[in-house]
């Protein structure tokens, strides 16, 4: 046994507490800066661009020209470009949610996917439009027509892209057993999820309730989406608050192996 060198132990870390006190702080600085996020998406869309509520298809040649070479557009852009990640902490809300569902990955991973085509089409795509219209003179009109519809067809075209992840979403309350959603949020975003369809008409229509300034295609997705939006960021505020120290990643540190 002398010619077998006996190993030193290495000690067990000890488990330690986080340096703040409520363990849930990482999951509530995040729900937080989402309302950060929409109130500077609508600064953005509103105020500033006037982009919303959408201008008609058939606008005149020199309304369109007038608004494409507004400098409000640009600053609007550097306000989204420095603001549009916190969506990505919005949507990652949802999925930590969703983690906790007993349905498959798959839905998670989809709902993440179709988030992520739907940001940047609807969102960055557009003010780019927008922005290149307004970031150099000289333009002719019939360019800043095309970027005009370019960004509109962006914008509320590509509502059908978040037909994927709400149904996704919607798909996954319902299945899931161990109710981490209400049942009836469940079947309120098939609803929402169903209207976006709607939007795939604007690519068809200039005039009339399938345009993109339509009441179909455009309003009537509102009426339902704004009050849903408050309504399902609630209900993930409630599941955050419920949800069990024991299934958080930080309520203690893992194991490490007794051995080198």
């Amino acid at each position: 046994m002398s010619t077998i060198a006996t190993a030193e132990r290495e000690p067990v870390s000890q488990p330690t507490e986080p340096w703040y006190k409520n363990k849930k702080l990482d999951q509530l600085l995040c729900f937080w800066s989402i309302p950060v996020f929409y109130n500077l998406f609508g600064l953005v869309f509103v105020p500033l661009s006037w982009m919303m509520p959408p201008r008609a298809p058939e606008s005149d040649l020199a309304g369109v020209v007038e608004f494409m070479q507004s400098p409000n557009l640009l600053i609007a852009s550097t306000i989204l470009i420095l603001s549009v990640g916190l969506s990505a902490v919005g949507n990652a809300m949802y999925a930590i949610q969703m983690k906790r569902m007993s349905v498959s990955p798959v839905l998670r991973f989809a709902f993440i996917a179709g988030a992520m085509t739907g940001a940047i089409v609807g969102c960055l795509f557009p003010m780019f439009c927008f922005g290149l219209g307004a970031f150099r003179e000289g333009y002719s009109p019939e360019i800043l027509q095309m970027l005009y519809d370019f960004g509109y067809l962006s914008f509320i075209g590509c509502l059908g892209c978040f037909f994927l992840n709400w149904s996704c979403l919607a798909l996954a309350i319902l299945l899931d057993k161990n109710n981490i959603l209400p049942k009836w949020l469940g079947y309120y975003t098939i609803w929402q999820s169903v209207t976006e369809i709607f939007a795939a008409t604007v690519w068809i229509a200039h005039t009339g309730p399938f345009a993109w300034n339509g009441l179909l295609a455009f309003w009537f997705n509102m009426v339902l989406y704004v009050p849903w939006q408050f309504i399902v960021y609630y209900c993930i505020f409630q599941a955050i608050r419920k949800q069990p120290e024991s299934e958080l990643y930080n309520s203690g540190p893992t194991p490490r192996a007794a051995y080198a």
